[in-house]
């Protein structure tokens, strides 16, 4: 079996002739963010404002579940300093904007006080029929789930290797001399690779970035046993790294059945398109079309595919009308989505690039370190570890079962950083970048000292602060104070004018170009693909 170690090696001979090639990766990032009240911390009620474009058709700017939710998506970089360039520009073009409201952006994971499931505005893309499709899956995510679960807030990476990268790798693996096909289809079972690899060390990214410990109390209806107060609005895990990670945030039980781990590329798609024909009983008494209104898209187990959850997707770019699915089937894997990073409240764009850094070479490694298929049995157990180490990671020395009997997590973490640190001075050798060394020499460095895991920092402003909530209303008032600081650029205020236009025309066209109402046109959406 080849190891990481000939991997690597490997992939050093294949560099000599031009090492930029096969080490070019390719990301891009879509950061959430509460708008929220300055004064007070209370979630916005206000529109998504007009002079930052239609959330329908802006590229860069737009919302998620709620109208206060918004999300920030980057253009495709080579370069970790590309995205976080372009997110300080949209960050500081947006606080300049929303501080004009008295607004300013939510810098936690887990949201503000909210009142009740009613103080969450949902989303409003427009008349079209596709702003009504999204506003009517909404509608269902709220009926079937809550709001209050959908304002959780996170960071995604998208990732891909380079075409070179491609071609080391088909060699390395005596796969030389396939057709288009067969390409298409050694990428798509590599990324698998890549994703039950992850799925493995996962719990990696949630003990050492985790920001969640903490949440407030009007988050919950009723505070669970494994959480303490720290204050009267304040409910806190004592050893929680990532709240945001663990049943107590995304939950979704209908779904548990649903849990496939990406041995084969068939299985995963069939399993997504019989999730979308299959009629589940509580949904079905929710109603979908009742007294005219539409209550959800359908009553089946995902209305559409997005809503399936996972810390990790396979993606490939859809073309008009197509479902995620049908593109995978079709064209095959693209690039993978990393969903299970929280925001980093120290940051005013919600992540820093050590970060950024640090994931690539995690995902370097989760390709190289093997092809090997996950059994249920351990499909199980990682599932539980991920869980667990959301809810009591922090606690360093406590055994844990990664499915090969009790071990100290401590060590078990230190093991994966040793190998990391192998792949990050073999991409700093080849590249000549010494971030991504550093980027793991500050991980090691968590763990010698843990008052330095983001989690243990939130937990300890909370208590300076008296509370999550007066804890990120003091971040975000700060941040925000950063970004009027700093002038915004000409060419900033030029480019994103031009964007917010062009999408208010484009969402125009859209809505004047429908020709079928919406029952046609979501029966239409909805037929297998």
């Amino acid at each position: 079996m080849t190891t990481l170690s000939d991997a690597l090696q490997a992939l050093g001979n294949h560099c000599q002739q031009d090492p930029s090639a096969a080490l070019t990766f390719h990301r891009g990032v879509e950061r959430e963010a509460l708008r929220v009240s300055r004064t007070e911390g209370r979630i916005s009620h206000a529109p998504h404002p007009k002079a930052l474009g239609s959330a329908l058709t802006h590229s860069s700017i737009t919302t998620d579940y709620s109208e206060s939710l918004m999300e920030f998506i980057t253009k495709v970089h080579p370069s970790v300093e590309g995205v976080v360039k372009e997110l300080e520009n949209v960050h500081n073009l947006v606080n300049h904007e929303i501080y004009k409201q008295d607004e300013c952006l939510w810098p936690a994971s887990m949201p503000c006080y909210l009142s009740n499931n009613e103080d969450v505005p949902i989303a409003d893309y427009g008349e079209s029929n596709t702003g009504k499709l999204k506003r009517v899956y909404r509608e269902g995510l709220s009926n079937r789930y809550g709001r209050i679960m959908q304002c959780i807030a996170g960071m995604h990476y998208n990732f891909s290797f380079d075409a070179d990268f491609w071609s080391f790798l088909e060699n390395h693996k005596g796969q030389s001399s396939l057709n288009t096909a067969q390409k298409q289809a050694f990428q798509s079972e590599s990324y698998f690779a890549l994703i039950r690899n992850f799925r493995r060390s996962s719990w990696m990214l949630s003990l050492l970035f985790g920001a969640s410990p903490a949440i407030d109390e009007s988050f919950l209806p009723k505070k669970p046993s494994i959480l303490s107060e720290l204050d009267k609005q304040t409910w806190f895990g004592p050893r929680a790294t990532s709240l945001r990670m663990s049943d107590l945030g995304y939950q979704n039980k209908a779904q548990a059945d649903l849990y496939v781990c990406y041995n084969e590329v068939d299985t995963y798609i069939k399993t997504v398109k019989k999730a979308l024909q299959t009629p589940y009983q509580a949904y079905q008494a929710i109603g979908v079309k009742v007294d005219g209104k539409y209550r959800q898209l359908n009553s089946n187990l995902l209305q559409i595919e997005n809503e399936y959850y996972s810390d990790i997707r396979p993606k490939r770019v859809t073309q008009p009308g197509e479902h995620p699915s049908a593109a995978l089937q079709s064209r095959g894997v693209e690039y993978i989505e990393v969903r299970i990073m929280d925001l980093d409240p120290t940051s005013p764009i919600g992540m820093k690039a050590s970060t950024l850094y640090f994931i690539d070479v995690f995902l370097v490694y989760c390709m190289l370190r093997g092809d090997e298929h996950l059994d249920m049995n351990e499909c199980s157990q990682l599932r539980k570890m991920q869980q667990e180490v959301a809810s009591h990671g922090r606690d360093l020395d406590m055994n844990f079962d990664f499915g090969q009997g009790p071990i100290k997590l401590r060590t078990k973490a230190e093991d994966v950083l040793t190998e990391l640190a192998e792949v990050a001075n073999f991409l700093s050798e080849n590249t000549g970048n010494e971030s991504y060394k550093e980027a793991v020499k500050i991980q090691v460095n968590k763990l010698k000292n843990e008052d330095q895991l983001p989690s243990a920092q939130l937990l300890e402003l909370c208590k300076t602060k008296q509370g999550f909530q007066n804890a990120m209303l003091s971040v975000s008032k700060e941040q925000q104070a950063e970004w009027m600081s700093r002038p915004l650029p000409a060419e900033v205020i030029t480019e994103f004018t031009a964007k917010a236009k062009a999408s208010l025309l484009e969402q125009a066209e859209i809505e004047a170009a429908d020709t079928v109402d919406f029952d046609t046109f979501l029966m239409d959406y909805l037929k297998p693909q």
